[in-house]
């Protein structure tokens, strides 16, 4: 099983330049949406929906971040990379977007996300991201959170009960102000 998702805070995507457009968005993708600008949220859209699922996928193979091998459907509930194809959930909320990409329906995924009143260090964007999920998979798998931590393996977060790692997908992201935490459901251990 695989998740990942990905945050876009809109008041903090100018540092991208008009090149930025047609480096990730395919030309498909450009044929349904034949108007995107940089400061278009359905640009900042189809970004998170990309950065979601690269994530969603290197969880299982290690694979090269292409921007326009990604390509979302024209309803925003899919996308697909080469062979492969996730479910796909974009929400916008003020001056965020937030999409998460994985094998399985939306309602087995549990995520939340915050805002800080400013921008956040990344040190800071990335503690508060990591104690949330930490709280989140506390709740979601009913064991407790002291007993919980997270782990790097790749660059890829995993999650363990008591030092064993959890067959549990998750996902942490941050950007601008905003942080967000995703887990699935499969509290199993892991035999990696």
């Amino acid at each position: 099983m695989r998740l990942g998702n990905d945050i876009v805070d809109l008041l903090f995507t100018a540092e991208h330049n008009l090149r930025f457009v047609d480096r990730i968005v395919s030309p498909l993708e450009k044929s349904l949406f034949p108007q995107l600008t940089l400061s278009d949220p359905m640009l900042w859209k189809l970004w998170a929906g990309k950065e979601a699922a690269y994530k969603a996928i290197k969880q299982k193979i290690d694979i090269p971040f292409h921007h326009r091998e990604f390509l979302v459907n024209a309803s925003m509930t899919s996308i697909s990379y080469h062979n492969q194809t996730l479910l796909l959930s974009v929400i916008q909320t003020g001056d965020f977007i937030f999409a998460v990409a994985s094998d399985f329906p939306a309602e087995q995924i549990h995520s939340r996300f915050s805002t800080f009143d400013q921008e956040a260090t990344p040190d800071q964007q990335s503690q508060k991201a990591r104690a949330m999920l930490l709280e989140l998979a506390a709740e979601s798998l009913q064991l407790p959170e002291a007993e919980l931590s997270l782990q790097s393996d790749a660059r890829i977060p995993r999650i363990c009960y008591q030092g064993q790692r959890l067959n549990v997908p998750i996902s942490l992201t941050h950007h601008g102000r905003g942080v967000a935490a995703s887990i699935g459901k499969a509290p199993l251990l892991s035999n990696a």
